[in-house]
């Protein structure tokens, strides 16, 4: 009789065990294949195919349309009485065609070894070069060069400051040859990491700028840059929809997928870690919230424009699918390339409480290394919704990934280290708001 029972307790314990470990392995398959989802959302999105989801080839629209597809392959809803996608119109400087830079006999390497300001203009030819320096600033630039009108010769004004410490007055010195692009070419000479931007108007000339490390002093520079200014250029957000147990009441989950694009024929930025990794999160949490419903509905907003000024979420917080009042809190995701060190949450000053409840769960979770506090910024989409009174966090990671605006984001460059322990920790407090 005891070796029965003593059978039937092994059985048991047997079957819980086996049970228990069903669970865990289940856990780790699905969160398996939540990461292997969002590194193929960014192999997507960081695919050439896009050019960079910036303005030229209108990669950002064809970008937009494949989130809207991935939208409806996860059963995510449309918004009532509105379209998955909401367009709208800014002002952008482009650059379709081929750039080049040749000093005296060397061709340099465009997002490598030089950039071209954003706001350039078109030129082409070979020009003398006017170095100004430290030494002759004094002489040549504020004497020599008259820039009350059209070049009198053939010239590109190379601003070589790469030994001045004052960095006050550089900074100044560089407002100086930015204002020359309005009547000449220019070269400034770089000693700090460079990373491009999106320009929203145009000079009349091209401004290059020049790693140090590939600059030299030469006779003769042959340049080839041709500008396209689009002041009316049509764009769209994705909006897609969940709805919760309380159909009525929003929790917004945001994240920019626009990014540089291309700066001329051959140069992507692929733009991995931003923010294609925050698409990647965004729709990894989609396809959680379809399989698990919300207590509250989840609204996905998909911006377009965020490099452009945050133009996208600033047009959504003026034209929005609902009354803003009835949102709950708005967590925008933006650089989710490696949280191997943590998050940085901006707005954790402003809302203390919040920010308080997320470090718990993470303290009771051990999710990720450190939960960082910030206060507001205006430098991702959460800005126009706490402008509207709207509680809202910003989210980035903190990790390996240093690569930021430039031609080195890449999905390969991008670990989405921790990926699936922010989103358990996202789901956690999401489900306490």
């Amino acid at each position: 009789m005891k070796d029965a029972i003593f059978r039937a307790d092994q059985i048991e314990l047997h079957v819980k065990i086996s049970f228990f470990l069903t669970i865990v392995l289940s856990f780790s398959f699905a969160a398996n294949a939540q990461l292997e989802y969002a590194k193929q959302v960014l192999d997507s999105l960081c695919s050439d195919r896009y050019d960079g989801r910036g303005y030229v080839n209108n990669g950002d629209n064809r970008a937009a349309d494949f989130i809207v597809r991935e939208l409806k392959n996860l059963g995510v809803e449309k918004f009532p009485d509105h379209d998955f996608t909401q367009a709208y119109s800014f002002n952008v400087n482009t650059f379709p065609n081929a750039i080049e830079l040749v000093l005296g006999d060397d061709t340099l390497i465009p997002g490598a070894d030089y950039l071209v300001h954003p706001y350039s203009g078109t030129a082409q030819g070979n020009f003398e070069v006017i170095e100004i320096n430290e030494t002759n600033f004094e002489s040549v630039y504020k004497s020599a060069v008259d820039l009350s009108g059209a070049p009198k010769n053939q010239s590109i004004y190379a601003f070589n400051f790469t030994s001045l410490q004052d960095k006050t007055l550089k900074a100044k010195i560089h407002e100086s040859a930015i204002k020359t692009m309005k009547y000449f070419p220019v070269i400034w000479v770089e000693t700090s990491k460079q990373m491009y931007s999106v320009g929203r108007g145009q000079f009349n000339y091209p401004l290059f700028s020049i790693d140090s490390a590939a600059y030299k002093s030469v006779e003769i520079a042959s340049i080839k840059v041709t500008n396209r200014y689009v002041p009316s250029y049509k764009t769209k957000n994705v909006i897609g929809y969940i709805p919760g147990k309380k159909k009525k009441k929003y929790i917004v989950l945001s994240a920019h997928f626009d990014h540089l694009g291309r700066m001329g024929a051959s140069t992507i930025f692929p733009g991995a870690n931003d923010n294609a990794s925050g698409v990647s999160m965004l729709l990894s949490l989609a396809k959680y919230f379809k399989e698990n419903q919300p207590q509250y509905s989840i609204v996905l907003c998909f911006f377009s424009g965020e490099e452009a000024g945050l133009e996208g979420s600033k047009y959504f917080v003026s034209h929005p699918y609902f009354k803003l009042s009835k949102t709950k809190f708005v967590l925008n995701i933006d650089i989710m390339g490696s949280a191997s060190d943590g998050i940085t949450v901006v707005n954790g000053t402003e809302h203390e409480k919040s920010f308080d409840k997320l470090v718990g769960i993470n303290s009771d979770k051990d999710y990720i290394p450190q939960i960082k506090k910030r206060g507001p910024t205006a430098n991702s989409d959460h800005y126009f919704f706490s402008q509207a009174g709207v509680p809202a966090f910003f989210i980035y990671s903190m990790g390996s990934v240093k690569n930021y605006h430039d031609i080195y984001d890449t999905s390969e460059n991008t670990p989405l280290d921790n990926f699936d322990a922010v989103q358990k920790l996202l789901l956690d407090f999401i489900s306490t708001i």
